[in-house]
C-alpha cells in the first residue's frame, strides 16, 4: 500500500481510473489525522484487523503505552498468526506464557518517526523494549503505474520500513563474517496522526514478529 503522502495530483488521477475497496487508510486526499486515540484506532478498525494484537496490548497492559508513544509500528492480526504457526503455539494462552510485554513496545518510540525526519539510510532508533531489540528505520523509493485508456504515467513515492538490526547494523566497520542479515520489514501505511499524538504506522500483513522471551 502507498503511503498517506502520496501526492493529490496521483490521487485524483487514481480515482478516475479505477474504484478501489476501503481497507487501511491509504493515499492520497484522506486526511491523515484521526480524532481517535492510538488504541481505539487499532479497536474500532473496521476491517478488524487488529483484534488479536489489541488482545496482546491489554494482556499486559499497554494501552497506555501505545497512546502515550511518540510513534507506533502497528502489526496487524495476520502477522501474529504467522508467529503462532512458526512457534507451534495453539491458542493465546500459549502465546501470553511464551512471550512478555516486548513483544509490543520493541516498536513503540518516544520520538515521531515519519517519512519527513527518515533517510535512505538505517537509522538506528531506540525502541522502548531497549537494548535487546535492536532496530533502526529507513525510508525507500517506490514506483506506481496508472494506467488510463490510451495511456499510462508512473509515479514515485517513499515509503517505511522498520529494520530489525541482527547483531550489528549491516555495513558497519569491522562487522564479523558470521554476522546474521537485518531484517527489513516494509509499511503498508504510514503516517496516522491519533488524537493523543501518535505517529502510526502498520506493518505488512506478513511481517515476522520478534518473539522476545
Amino acid at each position: 500500500m502507498k503511503s498517506l503522502y502520496i501526492t493529490c495530483c496521483i490521487s485524483m488521477l487514481l480515482a478516475t481510473a479505477c474504484k478501489k475497496d476501503s481497507y487501511l487508510t491509504d493515499g492520497g486526499v484522506h486526511n491523515a489525522n484521526t480524532g481517535l486515540s492510538t488504541y481505539e484506532y487499532l479497536a474500532q478498525h473496521s476491517a478488524h484487523y487488529f483484534d488479536t494484537t489489541i488482545l496482546l496490548i491489554d494482556h499486559f497492559g499497554l494501552r497506555d503505552s501505545v497512546n502515550k508513544a511518540g510513534t507506533f509500528f502497528a502489526f496487524t492480526d495476520y502477522s501474529i498468526n504467522l508467529l503462532m504457526n512458526k512457534e507451534g503455539y495453539a491458542s493465546l494462552e500459549d502465546l501470553y506464557n511464551n512471550t512478555t510485554a516486548k513483544i509490543i513496545t520493541q516498536y513503540l518510540f518516544t520520538d515521531s518517526i515519519s517519512l519527513y525526519n527518515t533517510s535512505t539510510n538505517v537509522q538506528p532508533e531506540e525502541n522502548w523494549a531497549g537494548e535487546i531489540a535492536p532496530c533502526g528505520v529507513k525510508k525507500l523509493l517506490g514506483t506506481y503505474t496508472v494506467y488510463l485508456t490510451n495511456s499510462s504515467a508512473t509515479y514515485s513515492y517513499y515509503y517505511l520500513q522498520y529494520v530489525k538490526i541482527n547483531g550489528v547494523l549491516d555495513g558497519s566497520t569491522n562487522a564479523p563474517e558470521n554476522d546474521p542479515t537485518d531484517l527489513a520489514i516494509s509499511c503498508q501505511t504510514t503516517g496516522i496522526k491519533t488524537s493523543t499524538g501518535t505517529t502510526l504506522h502498520v506493518l505488512v500483513n506478513n511481517a515476522s514478529i520478534n518473539n522476545i522471551q
